[in-house]
């Protein structure tokens, strides 16, 4: 099955794609992800962001470090809980919010160039519907369940079947 190579070409391709378009400001893939995130919820605490992108706090605050060190992100101790620390953009960060959102909506576009539109909309769904299951799965669970034979049948062999199927009615 080749699905999982399409996923690994796609994901590995758009963080290039987002490092070369983030070369001039030094950006890593993971500083920009973090970057998006802050913009979505500006005053959010180092854990939350944590928490929202799946990710160790101590990466998180390494990537704070950074963006803080290249003048986009500053930290505030909360005024309730002085162990807190919360995040907001600097005004150079804010400055660079509409071209870093464009950077994904040019790669978006590219990608999708000369599909329909509702093809296109399907695809999003699907993609965001994935993205909700993946985050709620039990990651140690599901994984202690994978048979050592090949797996007949499935999702995916059912998804084929259904497109060649199609492919013989409308070729009669």
């Amino acid at each position: 099955m080749d699905i999982g190579r399409w996923f690994s070409i796609l994901n590995r391709r758009s963080q290039l794609f987002v490092v070369e378009a983030c070369a001039e400001m030094h950006l890593t893939y993971s500083e920009y992800v973090m970057l998006i995130r802050i913009y979505d919820h500006e005053g959010a605490r180092q854990d939350d962001l944590a928490e929202m992108l799946f990710l160790d706090k101590a990466v998180v605050t390494r990537t704070m470090n950074l963006l803080q060190e290249k003048g986009l992100v500053r930290r505030e101790r909360d005024e309730d809980d002085r162990r807190v620390r919360r995040i907001f953009l600097t005004d150079y960060g804010r400055e660079k919010h509409a071209y870093l959102r464009n950077i994904i909506q040019r790669w978006v576009d590219y990608l999708t160039a000369g599909m329909d539109p509702e093809e296109v909309r399907t695809m999003i769904a699907g993609f965001r519907a994935l993205a909700e299951r993946a985050s709620q799965a039990n990651l140690p669970r599901l994984a202690r369940h994978i048979s050592d034979v090949p797996e007949k049948g499935g999702y995916i062999l059912e998804v084929e079947k259904e497109g060649q199927n199609h492919e013989k009615q409308e070729r009669r």
